[in-house]
């Protein structure tokens, strides 16, 4: 696929000469999708830089300089299109993370400029006897138009990490940008020579833990005002099928990301009558769905203790029940489970 021409080439360029590529900052797709050998860990797409690229022959994400009307996720998608050819319609964006930053100034580089090169063509040809001085039909200097230009205009140069989910390791085409695609298990990753910056942020917190969930069905149902109330179980069916659909998926927490490979579903009262035949593990409380969901996350934060490999993630905002769970439990909101 061919790149696109947008207006974000150039450098920016801090007060002490280090220079990050982008104009407007520049973005990058953190693709996972699940390894069928391993439920608990995911694959990750990386990128063999080509060596003649910026931190070459290191790996990277799929990712490039943002244009001016572009956000980061258009940006980085639109980048893994053209160096994976990996259509955006085929990934779920899970979450945006700006993981680096630096202050700076702009220097343009457009490209290939093709007033630069007419000028020097024409100063080339033995029949045109010229002088640095001679002047163009407008009566002005004909000058060489600069292949670079600086900006004095303070800006704040950004990467952004565009977290997202595959269905399943899709395949790829690599571009000229690129020596190598790979989906690589996330244990492996910090294995490879990573370029710099990106072996930071993935020590800083891009990297997921293992996530065994329990979802607090009435209360995610009850967070998106779209009639359940009329038929509390039909809601509840397609509230299950929704979520057992994007399993297993990446799921952020706080400071941190996870990877849920396996889920419960607590259902209570009316929504008992609802049927799921996805991956969801289906808890029907025979009372209160909020006694079932403390006894089931102190179950599974015991095992935990004893050595499960998987954290245990409550997804409520429920306070009173949040107040009950065991210390070691994580709890998320609704927003962070629907998106």
């Amino acid at each position: 696929m061919a790149a696109s021409e947008g207006d974000g080439n150039g450098w920016v360029v801090s007060a002490g000469g280090d220079r990050r590529w982008g104009r407007f900052g520049a973005a990058g797709l953190l693709l996972r999708a699940a390894d069928p050998t391993d439920p608990d860990t995911p694959l990750v797409l990386l990128q063999h830089r080509a060596v003649w690229t910026a931190s070459g022959d290191t790996w990277a994400l799929p990712g490039g300089a943002r244009d001016s009307f572009e956000d980061a996720p258009e940006a980085a998608l639109r980048e893994t299109q053209e160096e994976a050819e990996i259509r955006p319609d085929d990934v779920i964006v899970r979450a945006v993370r700006v993981t680096s930053r630096m202050p700076g100034t702009v220097w343009h580089r457009p490209g290939l400029d093709m007033r630069h090169v007419a000028e020097m063509m024409r100063r080339l040809r033995p029949d045109q006897h010229h002088t640095e001085n001679a002047v163009g039909a407008d009566g002005r200097p004909r000058t060489i138009p600069p292949l670079v230009q600086e900006s004095a205009d303070a800006v704040e140069w950004t990467y952004t990490t565009v977290v997202a989910d595959a269905p399943h390791a899709l395949d790829t085409v690599p571009n000229n940008e690129s020596l190598e695609l790979r989906w690589v298990p996330e244990s492996l990753v910090a294995e490879l020579p990573l370029m710099p910056a990106f072996a930071q942020a993935w020590a800083d917190g891009l990297r997921t833990e293992p996530v065994e969930l329990v979802v607090d069905v009435a209360n995610v149902l009850g967070s998106r005002p779209d009639g359940w109330w009329r038929d509390r179980a039909g809601a509840t069916t397609r509230l299950l099928d929704e979520l057992g659909a994007a399993l297993p998926r990446t799921i952020e927490l706080p400071g941190g990301f996870g990877w849920v490979a396996r889920a419960h579903a607590v259902i209570e009262g009316a929504a008992r009558g609802a049927e799921h035949s996805g991956p969801l593990v289906v808890h029907r409380a025979p009372g209160s769905g909020d006694d079932a969901i403390a006894d089931l996350a102190a179950e599974l934060a015991a095992d935990l203790a004893v050595g499960g490999s998987r954290r245990v993630v409550v997804v409520t905002a429920d306070r009173g029940l949040r107040a009950r769970l065991p210390g070691c439990v994580l709890v998320v909101g609704p927003r962070a489970l629907l998106g």
